[in-house]
C-alpha cells in the first residue's frame, strides 16, 4: 500500500519543489527565468493591454460552451497546473538523481519555453471568453484579479499540463524505466499514468470554471502535435477520447465537445500545412482575426 501511494504521488506542495532546487545552481537559475518568463510572456501583456488596450481583444466563445455547467468545486484543480510541474520536478530529481540532471535542466528550460512560445501569440492578438462576473469565494476573486482573461488561445494550463506528461515520459525512457530509485517499472508507468490523468483532469477544470472555451483546448491541441512527434494522430486522439469520459457531464455533450476541439485541430494543421513557413503561431492568429470581423 506505501509503496503504491508512493508511485502515484503527483504533488509535493511548493517549498519542497523550491528546496530541492535553490542548493543547485542549474535548477534554481532555471527557476527565476521560469517565474520571468510568466511575469514577461504571461502576465505584463495582460495588464498592458488592460490599461493602454494596443491590441485586438478576440472572443472566442463556442455555443457549445454553455452545455458544460459552471461549478466553482473544480477550482482548486483548475489551481493545480504549476503545482503538477514542481512535483514531476522533485520527483524525477528523486527517481534519478544527479545522472538525470542534464535532462531535468532541458525540463525546465521547456516548462519556460512554453510561456515564451504562449507569448507570440498573446503580444499579437489577444483572446478571452465569458466568465461569471461574481467571486464564487476567495479562490475565484484571487484568480479574476491577477488575471484579466486576455489570454485564452493557446491556453497554457493545457499546454503545460499536458507537456509536463510528455516530458516526464521522455526523461524516464532516456534514464530507463528499470533504473529509478525506490520504485519499480510497474510503478514508474503508474506514476506516468497519472501524470496523463491529472492533464486530463486539469483540462476539463478549464471549462467547469469558465476560464477557458472548447476552442482553447482544439487550438493548444494543434500546438502539442506540432510540439511533440510522439503526440501523433494516434496519441492526441486517444487523450481526447478520455476526456469527459467520466460522466461529469452528458455524453453526447462530451462527444460534441471533442469532436468540436479535434475538428479546429485538423483545421488549423491544414491551414499549416499550406504555408508552414508562418510558423504554429500563423493559422492559430488566423483563427483569432477571423473572431474581429
Amino acid at each position: 500500500m506505501a509503496s503504491s501511494a508512493r508511485a502515484s504521488r503527483c504533488y509535493f506542495g511548493y517549498v519542497r519543489p523550491v528546496a530541492e532546487a535553490l542548493p543547485r545552481p542549474a535548477f534554481a537559475a532555471r527557476g527565476v527565468r521560469i517565474a520571468a518568463e510568466a511575469l514577461r510572456s504571461f502576465f505584463l501583456p495582460q495588464f498592458e493591454n488592460l490599461v493602454f488596450r494596443r491590441r485586438p481583444v478576440a472572443n472566442v466563445d463556442h455555443p457549445l460552451d454553455p452545455l458544460v455547467p459552471f461549478d466553482p468545486s473544480y477550482v482548486g484543480k483548475y489551481s493545480d497546473f504549476v503545482r503538477l510541474w514542481m512535483g514531476t520536478f522533485f520527483k524525477l530529481d528523486r527517481l534519478y538523481g544527479s545522472r538525470a540532471e542534464e535532462g531535468i535542466a532541458e525540463f525546465l528550460d521547456a516548462i519556460r519555453s512554453l510561456y515564451a512560445e504562449a507569448g507570440t501569440v498573446y503580444k499579437a492578438v489577444h483572446s478571452t471568453t465569458t466568465r461569471p462576473s461574481r467571486n464564487c469565494n476567495l479562490h475565484f476573486a484571487i484568480i479574476h484579479a491577477f488575471d484579466p482573461h486576455l489570454e485564452c488561445v493557446p491556453s497554457l494550463h493545457v499546454m503545460l499540463v499536458v507537456s509536463n506528461w510528455l516530458l516526464a515520459s521522455e526523461i524516464v525512457e532516456v534514464q530507463g524505466i528499470d533504473r529509478a530509485e525506490g520504485l519499480g517499472p510497474d510503478e514508474v508507468l503508474f506514476w506516468l499514468g497519472r501524470l496523463r490523468a491529472e492533464a486530463l483532469a486539469i483540462t476539463e477544470s478549464i471549462l467547469f470554471v469558465k476560464q477557458h472555451s472548447i476552442n482553447c483546448i482544439g487550438a493548444t491541441l494543434f500546438y502539442l502535435k506540432l510540439r511533440f512527434p510522439r503526440f501523433g494522430d494516434r496519441e492526441a486522439a486517444a487523450f481526447m477520447a478520455d476526456l469527459f469520459s467520466s460522466g461529469s457531464i452528458a455524453p453526447d455533450t462530451a462527444e460534441a465537445l471533442r469532436s468540436t476541439a479535434l475538428g479546429l485541430c485538423a483545421n488549423l494543421e491544414k491551414d499549416f500545412t499550406r504555408c508552414p513557413s508562418r510558423g504554429w503561431q500563423g493559422p492559430i492568429l488566423d483563427f483569432l482575426r477571423g473572431y474581429l470581423d
